[in-house]
């Protein structure tokens, strides 16, 4: 799909800034049942999904852009919220952050299957972006 071009930035396209949107929608059940969606895909398909994210960046050379995706994912996680009722009203930003981290791996996968899209395999493309689904709707 990149072949070997230099300039690739998956988390400058226009599916990312959209997750990035709707994750910032997802208020506390749905980043709980995210997180219980993502529980419920055993050990041994997540490794092979990541086998397949790492053979990947390997092939097109995309380790570092695939850091940047995971990275950028988990700041999300670790960052508080502008969105009423998380930022005030007895909801202490600690909270909120806490259930967001308990979270991060799911949404590490669901950022890089969008970011990756359709040059993953798609049985790994659809152990990362499963739990996303279940709770979101989003059609990518």
């Amino acid at each position: 799909m990149w072949g070997h071009k230099p300039g690739i930035d998956l988390l400058d396209t226009p599916e990312m800034n959209r997750f990035f949107l709707l994750l910032d929608r997802l208020d506390e059940t749905r980043i709980m049942a995210l997180r219980a969606a993502w529980r419920g895909i055993s050990d041994a398909r997540h490794e092979s999904a990541w086998t397949m994210v790492r053979a990947l960046a390997e092939r097109e050379e995309l380790t570092n852009e695939i850091d940047r995706v995971r990275g950028a994912a988990l700041a999300w996680t670790n960052r508080g919220s502008d969105i009423a009722p998380y930022a005030t009203y007895g909801h202490p930003d600690r909270m909120w952050t806490q259930i967001k981290m308990e979270a991060a791996e799911a949404v590490v996968d669901a950022a890089l299957a969008i970011a990756l899209g359709t040059s993953l395999d798609g049985a790994a493309y659809d152990v990362l972006i499963g739990p996303w689904l279940a709770v979101t709707d989003d059609a990518g």
